[in-house]
């Protein structure tokens, strides 16, 4: 079998492969229909926060008032300490 045939059997593989790639339905594989966005629930404290500056709605629980009042009295104004802010959340009765 001489060079000319290897690449004339080679392309034929290649056109035939190629072919059956390009025959598939566009519906199939990874396609995803539009579905329109849910628009996320917000609590009264949520709206708050929004107004008050940017802020995420998740479907996950926000955190509670004392746990963010925690966190602003641990961290407001002071060069961060990973100790002194677990301590002063635990002793804010939050987890850290």
């Amino acid at each position: 079998m001489n060079v000319t045939e290897k690449l004339f059997l080679a392309s034929i593989l290649a056109l035939s492969i190629a072919g059956s790639a390009r025959a598939q339905n566009p519906t199939q594989g990874d396609y995803y229909p539009f579905r329109p966005t849910p628009v996320p629930q917000v609590s009264p404290q949520q709206e708050q926060l929004i107004k008050q500056g940017d802020y995420y709605v998740a479907r996950v629980a926000p955190p509670s008032m004392r746990r963010l009042n925690a966190v602003k009295t641990c961290t407001d104004g002071i060069k961060f300490d990973s100790d002194r802010y677990v301590q002063c959340m635990l002793n804010e009765g939050e987890a850290p």
